[in-house]
């Protein structure tokens, strides 16, 4: 205890010793933006003195063009708000200040308003004044209507929201008994849909809002849209397609590739390739000799196992077989239900192409590291991690990784998912489903054996993931049915009743490393197999009529917002948030069980909700929006790595409460940085609004692999993507550079019905662009080849084909990368003549330096200065402490042309 409380003093005096934050102290600045027809917002770049502010004599607005504001009028009430946005990599905070100033009266339309404020004053007594006239539209103000920001398919349901946080006024006025009404716009400005918001209810505790609804599903026809409602502004542009979530879909699911903790190439990472984990094995800890499950047969301490392979789990570089088992569940089960959905040559993976489905191909990576985690007696080991959480890049992890215990949990987790693929790779290599139910098989006898569940693993000096899970009855149970539901061997059927029938009969959603009763009991009702009609019809009855009735409560009845957050404020966090996605893949595999297929709508209803449709109008999935987390607790965001994160990870979002043995945690909540009060769960402060986008949150900015397979297989069930081909077999597409230039070639074995291939090309593998078009031979039954010179590429290209049918029907091949030797961009750091130094480029793209600027960042990762060609590429280090600092240079086009390392003394 003595030293948690020398720890909390340590880092509370560190805090203090770091005020006043938010902005540079001694320069106040205010600045004004309307955000309803009755609401002015007032921001303060730093902290002030709030004796006073609510003084509605400090505040005036008139009008010589409105009767309403002819004479001087003062704010009704003034609401105070300010919040953590963001953090340093040293927990230096970005503070928001707010002062709401709410009118009786609405605002009109193109009339001109003057708006004084008197002084506000900050901490150090200096004073800011504001004194302006403007021009009121409600035409561009956002924040108050939100929408799913990606879109929406056209045959499903489409809801938006209306409501705002005012601070310490609460709820944005908007008539309740005479709710707004709203059009939806197209891209021509013309209004594609009318209708009139519907009143939910007043939603202090979560999101701190009077919600409205705005419900638009009737509109059908494809395009891009906003929602506007008179005085209270617009949303965020948005699709009806039936293809908008195919791009989610193939980020999600590539998510899961650069988790692998080997090397990811350039050809396939692009901008974000990165050397993989450097140990190729990993150590037998000194724990095991205290396990219960240790036996002569195991491998003493100290044993270097080769271990490679496997996604790393989450922000940290552990791989462990409970979030693996869940991730691998939804995969599997995924395929099961809507194999359609998975074909090969779509994500762009080293083993797109070889005949089997790219999401087989990236599950196998993982059931490959699975197998070497399976001891002699076969019992399965927990984890393997290293000895301390990592900092840098995997590439960087030198430090010995070690291999924790065997556990009957793990055991019987690994022989569910060894099972499970059996199954599912069976019709696509047999000697490795073979191996794999070999395994499963060996696993589940060390289980006969083994009948007491192992406690939670606890090694002393291993900082790691601890995932407890004080029982196995219910994993041994999901072992039991997946091993039948692969072999329809009696002993299993068995083996599944016994164990079935010693564990409550409680279903919980699908993406939990360890509560697996519904796992067990899905994969038991869905056997092709002899089956205990008792276990099976209360299981479907359940889900009928308690586990539905539960998810359309709390969905549509107790949130506002439909989450499927828990219904008490102080249970949201770590990923209870992104049970949206969760609740998302329920409701499609519940669909599918009980043939109901009015279930899917509620699926996509839940999928808004991580993109945009929620009280910050914020997406949660990186890559997905205009306003997608920036700062995920990822290895592409490590300080002064990438300019970008991997788009598709889908991050915890908000939480009632962080861990308070973070400086990070007593910045983001302390009630001189969040108000109205947040510090506590049970505070005032709407818990669905306790978001900062910070890798230190951990709590906010983390994830696992199960969020991003579960987020990875709703989207592929949504996405229009299907496994059959256009009548256009590509046998081989490949790019290479020749003086200069690139030369694209590509073959077909059968072209039926082809039209044409667009050749596109892109900087960031995201916005393609035509570059040219060959048109299709049309040859039925032969190899057709082609071929197409880019004369004027750009240092980094990536290139695909798209392939179109006579129908206009087409589909994308999978990208290509390629970087020209020519135009890339030699660059170092000399000395001048200290402590001026010079950045030196050597062989300027296209002969010109004037886009280039030099970004200089400490070892926090926060940048010092910029160097530019007006500087003459020169800059000066006398005021910098000694240390390591990290120089990069961009195009003024933003394209990374590397890092250097600068060393002070």
């Amino acid at each position: 205890m003595e030293r948690s409380v020398l720890m909390l003093l340590l880092l509370t005096v560190s805090y203090t010793n770091a005020q006043p934050a938010g902005s540079l102290p001694g320069n106040p600045v205010i600045t004004f933006s309307p955000v309803s027809s009755q609401v002015v917002l007032l921001t303060i770049n730093e902290r002030f003195d709030t004796t006073g502010c609510y003084d509605p004599k400090r505040y005036s607005l008139q009008s010589a063009a409105d009767p309403d504001y002819q004479t001087v009028t003062q704010p009704v009430r003034i609401g105070r708000h300010s919040f953590v946005k963001g953090l340093t990599p040293s927990d230096e905070p970005s503070i928001v200040f707010e002062l709401y100033l709410i009118f009786e009266k609405p605002l009109k339309n193109s009339s001109s308003y003057h708006l004084l404020v008197d002084n506000i004053i900050d901490t150090d007594g200096n004073a800011a004044s504001l004194d302006t006239t403007f021009i009121f539209s409600d035409a561009e103000i956002l924040g108050n209507v939100k929408a799913n920001e990606v879109g929406y398919l056209p045959e499903s349901p489409k809801l938006g929201k209306l409501g705002r946080f005012l601070g310490d006024a609460w709820f944005m006025p908007i008539d309740t008994l005479a709710p707004p009404a709203f059009q939806v716009i197209g891209e021509n400005q013309q209004v594609a849909f009318n209708g009139t918001c519907q009143y939910l209810r007043s939603d202090s505790a979560f999101s701190g809002e009077i919600v409205f609804e705005m419900d638009f599903s009737a509109l059908e026809t494809p395009g891009k849209y906003y929602v506007y409602i008179p005085g209270y502004g617009r949303s965020e542009v948005f699709t009806i397609a039936s293809d908008c979530y195919d791009t989610l879909y193939f980020n999600t699911a590539r998510a899961l590739y650069y988790q692998r903790s080997e090397e990811i190439e350039a050809a396939y990472g692009g901008v974000w390739a990165r050397e993989g984990l450097p140990a190729q094995t990993a150590q037998i800890h000194a724990s095991h000799l205290n396990s219960p499950l240790y036996s002569a047969s195991d491998y003493p301490p100290g044993t270097e196992l080769p271990i490679h392979g496997g996604w790393l789990d989450a922000g940290d570089y552990g791989r462990y077989v409970p979030t693996a088992a869940s991730a691998l569940f939804i995969m599997f089960t995924a395929f099961e239900i809507y194999p359609q959905k998975f074909p090969d040559n779509h994500l762009d993976i080293p083993e797109s192409g070889n005949g089997i489905p790219d999401w087989l191909d990236e599950a196998r990576y993982e059931t490959d590291w699975l197998l070497q985690m399976q001891a002699p007696d076969g019992g399965v080991y927990f984890r393997v991690t290293p000895a301390t959480w990592s900092q840098g890049l995997p590439g960087e992890e030198q430090n010995t990784l070690y291999i924790s215990e065997k556990t009957t949990q793990s055991t019987a987790l690994f022989a569910a998912a060894m099972a499970m693929a059996a199954r599912n790779f069976k019709n696509f290599d047999a000697a490795y489903a073979a191996l794999c139910l070999e395994k499963a098989r060996n696993a589940w006898t060390f289980l006969k054996s083994h009948t007491t569940p192992t406690p939670p693993v606890n090694m002393p000096g291993i900082s790691a993931g601890p995932y407890p899970d004080p029982i196995d009855a219910d994993n041994r149970a999901w072992a039991a049915a997946e091993l039948y539901k692969t072999t329809g061997e009696a002993q299993y059927n068995a083996d599944f009743n016994e164990w079935y029938g010693q564990i409550p009969h409680q279903f919980h959603a699908t993406m939990s490393w360890q509560q697996h009763t519904f796992k067990a009991a899905w994969a038991y009702a869905t056997t092709t197999f002899n089956i205990n009609n008792a276990f099976v019809d209360e299981f479907k009855n359940k889900l009928t009529n308690e586990v539905l009735v539960n998810y359309y409560n709390r969905t549509m009845k107790i949130h506002a917002y439909h989450g499927a957050y828990h219904h008490f404020k102080g249970y949201v966090g770590y990923g209870s948030f992104g049970m949206a996605q969760s609740y998302a893949f329920d409701y499609i595999m519940f669909a599918h069980l009980l043939q109901k297929q009015e279930l899917l709508d509620y699926a996509k209803i839940q999928v808004d909700i991580p993109l945009g449709n929620n009280p910050l109008a914020q997406c949660f999935i990186t890559g997905a929006s205009v306003h997608s987390p920036m700062y995920p607790l990822h290895w592409s965001t490590v300080p002064g790595q990438y300019a970008q994160p991997v788009p598709g990870v889908p991050v915890f979002g908000p939480a009632a409460s962080l861990l308070m043995n973070r400086l990070s945690s007593f910045v983001i909540q302390d009630s001189l940085n969040r108000y109205p009060y947040g510090y506590k769960k049970e505070d005032p402060y709407p818990v669905l609004r306790r978001y900062t986008d910070a890798r230190q949150a951990v709590e906010m900015s983390e994830f696992t692999v199960q969020e991003i397979a579960v987020t990875a297989a709703v989207f592929a069930y949504l996405s229009s993507v299907v496994t059959n081909p256009l009548p256009v077999r590509l046998k081989d597409f490949s790019v290479k550079a020749e003086n200069c230039k690139v030369r694209l070639d590509w073959s077909t074995s059968e072209e039926v019905n082809a039209s044409h291939f667009s050749v596109q090309r892109s900087k960031d593998a995201r916005n393609f662009h035509e570059i040219g078009r060959i048109e299709a031979s049309g040859s039925p039954n032969t190899t057709s080849y082609y071929h197409f010179e880019d004369s004027y590429p750009d240092a980094s290209n990536y290139y695909r084909l798209q392939i179109t049918d006579n129908d206009s029907t087409h589909e994308n091949s999978a990208m290509r990368f390629i970087k020209l030797p020519c135009k890339q961009v030699e660059w170092v750091i000399i000395p001048v003549g200290y402590p001026v130094y010079e950045i030196h480029i050597e062989n300027a793209s296209d002969g010109q330096n004037e886009g280039y600027t030099g970004e200089l960042y400490n070892c926090y990762g926060r940048k010092i200065l910029e160097v530019t060609m007006a500087q003459n590429f020169t800059f000066n280090v006398s005021r910098l402490p000694a240390g390591v600092y990290v120089m990069r240079l961009r195009t003024s086009a933003g394209e990374d042309l590397g890092r250097r390392k600068l060393l002070i003394f």
